[in-house]
Formats: structure tokens, C-alpha cells, sequence
């Protein structure tokens, strides 16, 4: 398993990624649509502001769990975390995000977000791996945390750029940690492996995570 600095250091490339593609934005490109839709088909999608507003609260978890640090036992850990009712979670996931940008602008949030990134990873470096805090699910192990936060991170910069048109920007290492994670996910909550028409890591994150069409019953695996 690759070590805590090498998953923080891939986790920043990512929020670096991402940090840019939103401080490069057009002000009507705030107001675009992405494609998620709500667990209520009936609810408007999120547009970009309110995705950004997703990255705060996504990232920024990760603060909370450091700053409650405590003395309990694991109950998740980076592959766990992403097994939950996407019908509970999904309306709560969907209001954070607009209570996240509430009195903001979208001129607001490439600064919001820089700062929020910074000091996830900053934080993150400050302390052991073995440290336990609130996971937001159950008490998690911040090294496991982080490495969940590479799949916020590179699933929804998926997002912001089918939002935008625009390419894919992930890191590779981002994509092969992302991809290795929804292995584990799928070995854990089904059985078998991927399709063997997905054996490209990118186009599997697309499927796994219903970024993509797929034609196996078994996906997608997150929402």
C-alpha cells in the first residue's frame, strides 16, 4: 500500500487540478448544468457554483475528522466509506451543497476553495496516519480518509469538466488510486471483477461511477 505522504501528495495534485479548472472559469460557465442527477429527478441539477459548493464540504470533511481527533476504533476505512443508501445520503449530499455556496458569489469560490484545499493538505501532513476522527459515516483513520477524498476529488473533476465540455483532467496517479479503489468496492459488494472491456482505468471510473453508460447490472457502484 502506497504510504501517507505519497496519498496526501496525489490527493493535492488532484485539488490542484481542480483549484485551477475553477479559477479559470467564465462567469456564465458558474451557471452551467452538470449531468448529476438528484436522487429527486424532480430537484434542478447542480450547476458548477453549487459542484464547487460540493468540493468545500467533500474536502473539508477531512479537516473535521483531524480537529475531532479521538480514541475509537476504526469502523471504515477508503473502500468502505463509499457503502451507503444512496437514497439516505444523497438528498443530505445534495443540500450541503447548496447551503455550502449560500451568501457566497461564484467570484467568491475559487479563493474559498484554495483555502479549503491548503489546509486539508496541510493538516493532513501535520498528523500520524493512525489518527482516528469522525469519518462522517463512523470513526476512520485519517490515512484511509484522504485516499477516500482521491475519489471526491477525481469523480467529480469528472464532473466540472462534462459540466464545462471540456477534457478530462485528472492525474494519472489520481486515476489509478480512484480506479483501484472501486475494484476493492465492486470485489466487496458483488462478486467477480470489472468488465474486461473496461480494462482502462479512466473509462472504468466512468462507469463505476455512472459517469458513463455501462452495460453491466452490477454498476454503476457510487453516485
Amino acid at each position: 500500500m502506497a504510504s501517507y505522504e505519497s496519498v496526501i501528495s496525489v490527493l493535492e495534485s488532484e485539488l490542484n487540478a481542480v483549484a485551477d479548472t475553477f479559477r479559470g472559469l467564465a462567469p456564465d460557465q458558474w451557471q452551467r448544468s452538470t449531468l448529476l442527477v438528484p436522487v429527486n429527478p424532480e430537484l434542478p441539477k447542480w450547476t458548477v457554483f453549487e459542484l464547487a459548493g460540493h468540493f468545500d464540504i467533500a474536502i473539508g470533511l477531512t479537516r473535521m475528522l483531524i480537529a475531532g481527533h479521538e480514541d475509537a476504533q476504526p469502523a471504515r476505512d477508503r473502500t468502505s466509506f463509499f457503502i451507503n443508501p444512496r437514497s439516505e445520503t444523497g438528498p443530505v449530499v445534495y443540500g450541503y451543497a447548496y447551503t455550502m455556496v449560500e451568501g457566497k458569489t461564484p467570484a467568491d469560490m475559487p479563493a474559498v476553495l484554495a483555502e479549503t484545499f491548503a489546509k486539508t493538505v496541510a493538516e493532513a501532513r501535520a498528523v500520524p496516519p493512525s489518527l482516528v476522527g469522525p469519518g462522517y459515516f463512523a470513526p476512520m483513520r485519517v490515512d484511509e480518509f484522504v485516499a477516500s477524498r482521491i475519489v471526491e476529488a477525481v469523480v467529480h473533476g469528472i464532473d466540472l469538466a462534462q459540466a464545462l465540455g471540456a477534457p478530462y483532467f485528472a492525474t494519472a496517479d489520481g486515476i489509478a488510486a480512484t480506479a483501484g479503489i472501486l475494484d476493492d468496492l465492486l470485489a466487496r459488494r458483488t462478486t467477480g471483477s470489472r468488465p474486461a472491456g473496461l480494462s482502462d482505468d479512466l473509462e472504468w471510473i466512468l462507469a463505476a461511477s455512472g459517469r458513463a453508460p455501462a452495460d453491466d447490472n452490477r454498476l454503476p457502484l457510487i453516485g
